[in-house]
């Protein structure tokens, strides 16, 4: 096999297009393999991780395309450039039945759509929010690094006009069963959501769905938003929207930390609909018990049983399964070899991550969660990352939509001789990888072919039957690699708990 790379001097492409540009050229005939990726320090570490890093990849700007290829002796590389150039060219965006040029002429000419969705640089936010707030649109808004001040100044505005401004760095709403940003195909029902996390949306709608419990509404807010000093200013807003839909008989609220003032507008606003209300704010007793008539819960998990009673559905998705859990266990306490004794948490999500570290906390494990201390390798032992970070998406799609960054990560898990426990999650629905469980399941089956004391695998599913994906396909090719799949990620992360606790013994 040969390897070679080029480097094409300030030339952008977006991630996505690059991703599929390079799996579509890895499966040409006599390529080995293709990435194609922007400069940046991420994806020149990953270059690094498959082989394909040297001296003309490290002089690459971030503004600089890399094209790297390992193919076989018979092609000619010159030709093989220009393919790929003639591939890269020809390659079209989706059609869209209407193109415009700006926001104002799409305004204009969408005078019936009511939701503006904003993925741009965070410093050209606050303007095309603005605009299309100010044109009685709610706005979606995906993207990262918008500034505190114009997050606030942009949902005072919206509040005004009685409009949502979901986000910024919201990554998943549903109204009126239409999916925004990451989410899941779920039944339409009585159970409203306000959430400032994403996968933690996610995972309460889906358990829902699969137990045979709907959704009016789930609106997400943003990560920040019931964080000081946003204080829950759009989730309160939130509650009264949703509310609002005589569809609505209970309300779910989420978030992965809350300021005590965000607590007191958000549930304050809440009582005023004189709905049943679950919370998950990871609040403490002493917090719970000054807010008499909401249920709180501790976990996404609990959250959606709580849900389901108060709605009048049955919980009726297993949390446990006893038997199979039991075998498991037995077979990695009597495999696994004393040295291995660690946790290394992949996610996708990152508030399935977060809860899994709390729940494994709440087990005694000493557990770390920061990237930076992930990806610098500067501790050892029980490691949780979310994949999704900013530290790891410079210049790269998110992990729902490429795997590939996962499938490195689960192989330096394996190498690792201290790693009992690989913990992860798999999302499934709309802007999401459409097999994602095909490439981790491939990659842990070579994996599994070269390390005979490879480490035991448990993970979630969060998706219902009803995603283009396929949820029991999508467990199913997990589980004929070894992979225990849970139905919760709350549920993953109790067993791992479990198994690494009954290991210490």
């Amino acid at each position: 096999m040969m390897k070679k790379i080029w480097i094409k001097k300030n030339e952008y492409r977006d991630s996505l297009f690059l991703m599929k540009l390079s799996n579509d050229i890895s499966n040409w005939p006599g390529i080995q393999q293709a990435v194609i990726v922007m400069g940046t320090e991420n994806n020149k570490q990953i270059l690094e991780q498959v082989g394909l890093f040297d001296e003309t990849a490290s002089s690459a700007s971030a503004d600089d395309l890399i094209i790297a290829v390992e193919y076989s002796t018979e092609r000619d590389a010159s030709d093989l450039f220009r393919m790929i150039e003639e591939d890269m060219t020809v390659k079209k965006k989706p059609n869209l039945e209407k193109e415009y040029k700006n926001l104002t002429d799409a305004l204009n000419g969408e005078k019936e759509a009511r939701v503006v969705v904003i993925s741009a640089p965070g410093e050209h936010v606050a303007p095309l929010a603005k605009e299309a707030i100010t044109a009685g649109r709610h706005v979606f808004c995906f993207s990262h690094h918008v500034s505190i001040e114009d997050e606030i100044e942009l949902k005072k505005l919206a509040i005004q006009k009685n409009l949502l401004m979901m986000g910024p760095d919201c990554g998943t709403s549903i109204l009126n069963g239409i999916g925004f940003g990451f989410a899941n195909r779920v039944r339409a029902g009585k159970i409203g959501v306000v959430s400032a996390s994403g996968s933690g949306l996610q995972e309460v709608t889906t358990l829902i769905h699969r137990s045979g419990g709907g959704i009016s509404h789930a609106i997400g807010v943003g990560g920040r938003d019931m964080k000081s000093p946003v204080d829950g200013m759009m989730s309160a807003k939130a509650v009264e929207w949703v509310s609002s839909s005589k569809e609505t008989g209970v309300l779910v609220i989420l978030a992965k930390s809350a300021s005590a003032q965000a607590v007191k507008n958000v549930l304050s606003a809440a009582k005023k609909t004189k709905l049943p209300v679950v919370v998950d704010f990871h609040t403490t007793e002493e917090d719970r018990s000054k807010h008499e008539g909401v249920t709180f819960a501790q976990t996404f998990e609990e959250c959606a049983q709580k849900a389901l009673r108060l709605a009048g559905y049955p919980a009726s998705f297993s949390a446990a399964n006893v038997v199979a859990e039991k075998a498991w266990l037995e077979e990695n306490q009597s495999r696994l070899r004393p040295e291995q004794w660690a946790v290394r948490g992949l996610f996708a999500g990152g508030s399935l991550c977060g809860e899994a570290a709390q729940i494994l906390r709440s087990q005694g494990l000493a557990v770390e969660t920061d990237p930076e201390t992930y990806r610098k390798r500067q501790a050892a032992g029980h490691l949780l990352v979310d994949l999704g970070d900013e530290v790891f998406t410079e210049g790269r799609a998110h992990p729902f939509i490429d795997v590939r960054l996962r499938s490195l990560e689960i192989a330096k898990a394996f190498s690792d001789p201290s790693v009992a426990v690989v913990l992860m999650d798999v999302v499934l629905g709309w802007g999401c990888h459409p097999n994602p469980t095909g490439e981790i399941a491939q990659a842990v089956k070579k994996l599994s072919a070269h390390h005979k004391n490879r480490p035991a695998i448990v993970c979630t599913v969060c998706g219902t039957p009803d995603d283009f994906q396929g949820y029991a396909g999508q467990r199913r090719m997990l589980e004929e690699v070894g992979i225990f799949v849970t139905d919760s990620n709350a549920s993953a992360a109790r067993l791992t708990a479990r198994l690494i606790n009954s290991l210490r013994r």
